[in-house]
C-alpha cells in the first residue's frame, strides 16, 4: 500500500491475509452483533456493495417460510440471498464478517452460524470466499476446524 494512487478497491485479495488486513483497515473492531456481507469481484479484488446486517436471527437452524423457497432453515434463506445478491451484482464470491462485541474466542454462536452458513453455500453452490469475526481488539479468520 506505498502507491498513494491505489485505493483500498484497486487492492488484488488474492491471499487470506491481504483480505483479513483490508477487512481490519475498513472495519476495525466490534461495535454491535451485526453480519457483514461483502463480495469479492472477478478480479479479486472487493466488489459493491458492503452490506452491514444487525438483525440476524438468533439461531441459524430456525425454520422460516418463504414463498419462493418454502420451507428452509435461516441460514439457507441468508446464504440463498446472499447468492441472487452476488449474481445480481455480477461479483465473484461471498465473505462474511459476523461482528460481536467480545474477545477473539469463539462462542456458540459464532460456531453455529460459521458452521451453518458454510454448509448453506455448498449445498446451494455459493463461492463463500472466508468468513471472519470481528471482535473487541480486532479480526480473526474463521476456519472449518473452528465450528466442526
Amino acid at each position: 500500500m506505498t502507491d498513494t494512487s491505489t485505493t483500498l478497491k484497486d487492492l488484488i485479495l488474492d491471499r487470506d491475509d491481504d483480505l483479513r488486513d483490508l477487512l481490519h483497515v475498513l472495519l476495525r473492531r466490534a461495535n454491535l452483533r451485526q453480519m457483514w456481507l461483502l463480495f469479492i469481484d472477478e478480479h479479486g479484488r472487493l466488489g459493491d456493495p458492503l452490506m452491514p446486517m444487525d438483525d440476524y436471527p438468533e439461531d441459524p437452524h430456525e425454520d422460516v417460510e418463504v414463498d419462493d423457497l418454502g420451507r428452509v432453515d435461516q441460514a439457507h434463506l441468508l446464504m440463498h440471498r446472499s447468492g441472487m445478491l452476488l449474481e445480481a451484482t455480477g461479483n465473484a464470491s461471498v465473505v462474511l464478517v459476523w461482528e460481536r462485541v467480545g474477545p477473539s474466542t469463539l462462542d456458540d454462536d459464532d460456531r453455529a452460524w460459521a458452521g451453518a452458513m458454510a454448509d448453506a453455500a455448498v449445498s446451494l453452490g455459493v463461492p463463500l470466499r472466508a468468513q471472519f469475526l470481528l471482535h473487541n481488539r480486532g479480526i480473526r479468520q474463521l476456519h472449518a476446524d473452528d465450528w466442526i
